[in-house]
């Protein structure tokens, strides 16, 4: 079985948990330390002030031969025995009756270095079991010298400690459910936007690109994550129309010379004997040609929006294939080309990209002339010039950059019987676009003016 990683939110649930865990577990040791701290301080210093106060009572006190019961300090007991810890002298009462229950070790010259050492035998294990936190100190008293023991009794700090730690381990537990809990529907209403844009998107999958992802309020994560969807639905939505559209003039172009293929053939075969041959041949080729030129500027379209068209980097002469293509215009009709505004202009690019840019806007001005066609290229700044003009009957220019949109003709009728097919000018707008230029109609005295900018570098704007 595959595995199934955890959802988003029960990924940052269990990590939210983990580091309250961690942060929780941090805080309760430091309590604990704290407070045992706290503990031993409160009673070393409880334990000093009684051994104080009972050094000071029995300075001024006469001791008998027999045990003296001695006051209780808070919850601190006092055990005086003899220098030799053998024999109790006097003892705080919850004590009176129990034997020697410490003795001193460690003593050096100074004072503070006695420590008190609970004897812990079978006998005594009952007595020195209240006991805790022990201290030491030498006493003169009329008996002579002997040692005053200190001890917390009763309220043992390991007891306290316990209860502490208890606390803490059962209130644990609870806080890291209760985090658990809060994250796990914090995160549930702070991804509610993202699941309904989820459903939203599955419905527009399911139907059409036509509605758009709600955007919530403010301009947090979600609603860019929402605006950025409805860009790219709108986005999808016209490629899909572009899509739809370039198919259909597609079809509609491809049909017109098929149709007259087809008829022309059909009228042919009906009566081979009275069939004007020549005239059948000749609408053939025409259409052919038509049919030829169709596809190529299809084939090229298709495989320029899927960025699959290989392309060159070298030096090219656009003045050369200016003259190129004036050669080719005389050759194939009787326009007059003035090519005296051409000027050595060498641009970076693809060669074959050039020859298609220069040849398509010269087709398109052969089509519409009536006795001329004129050529320039030039320099301005970054970029090399082309202009291509002719004397036919011009354009508007307010209207004129729709005639570099696929299947857009000034005269569909007319285009159809020379052989245009809607796609020349569009082709160029990609080619100067990839070189980082534009192309567009200019003013003209005459006729119509087509200007196109490329970088000479060959890069894009």
């Amino acid at each position: 079985m595959a595995r199934r990683d955890l959802s988003i939110r029960a990924r940052l649930t269990l990590f939210f948990v983990a580091s309250v865990a961690a942060v929780i577990a941090f805080t309760g040791l430091a309590l604990v330390s704290l407070v045992h701290s706290a503990l031993v301080r409160s009673a070393n210093d409880q334990v000093e002030a009684a051994i104080v106060a009972t050094q000071n009572y029995l300075s001024h006190s006469t001791l008998p031969g027999t045990r003296v019961a001695l006051p209780m300090h808070g919850d601190v007991v006092i055990q005086v025995t003899d220098a030799a810890s053998s024999q109790v002298w006097a003892a705080s009462a919850p004590i009176i009756d129990a034997p020697v229950l410490a003795e001193a070790y460690g003593v050096n010259s100074a004072i503070s270095d006695y420590q008190a050492r609970i004897i812990a035998t079978s006998t005594r294990a009952l007595d020195v079991s209240q006991l805790s936190q022990g201290a030491v100190q030498t006493v003169s008293t009329s008996r002579g010298p002997g040692l005053v023991f200190g001890f917390v009794y009763g309220t043992s700090i390991t007891h306290s400690l316990g209860v502490i730690i208890a606390s803490v381990a059962v209130s644990f537990p609870l806080l890291l459910l209760l985090a658990g809990v809060l994250v796990w529907y914090g995160l549930g209403l702070a991804l509610a936007p993202v699941e309904r844009i989820r459903r939203r998107v599955e419905r527009i999958a399911a139907r059409d690109l036509a509605e758009r992802v709600p955007v919530p309020g403010g301009d947090d994560e979600i609603a860019r994550l929402a605006r950025t969807l409805n860009a790219m639905l709108d986005r999808l939505e016209s490629s899909s129309h572009f899509q739809q559209e370039f198919v259909s003039n597609a079809s509609h172009e491809l049909r017109s010379p098929l149709t007259t293929l087809l008829a022309t053939v059909e009228r042919a075969a009906q009566n081979p004997g009275a069939a004007d041959w020549p005239s059948a041949a000749e609408t053939i080729r025409r259409e052919g040609r038509r049919l030829d030129a169709i596809i190529d500027d299809l084939f090229w379209l298709a495989r320029h929006d899927e960025n699959r068209i290989e392309v060159s980097a070298t030096d090219v002469d656009l003045d050369d294939v200016l003259y190129e293509e004036a050669q080719r215009v005389r050759a194939i009709s009787e326009l007059a080309v003035d090519t005296s505004q051409v000027s050595p202009t060498r641009v970076v690019g693809d060669p074959r990209l050039f020859k298609r840019m220069i040849s398509n806007v010269v087709d398109n001005a052969m089509r519409h002339a009536r006795s001329q066609i004129s050529l320039g290229a030039r320099y301005e700044a970054e970029y090399a010039v082309l202009r291509v003009s002719d004397d036919g009957e011009g354009v508007d220019l307010e209207t004129a950059d729709r005639f570099f949109e696929r299947f857009v003709r000034a005269d569909p009728a007319r285009d159809r019987q020379t052989g245009g097919t809607g796609l020349g000018l569009s082709i160029v707008t990609d080619i100067v676009a990839r070189y980082g230029g534009t192309a567009h109609f200019v003013p003209s005295e005459v006729g119509a003016c087509v200007e196109l900018r490329v970088r000479i570098d060959g890069t894009p704007a």
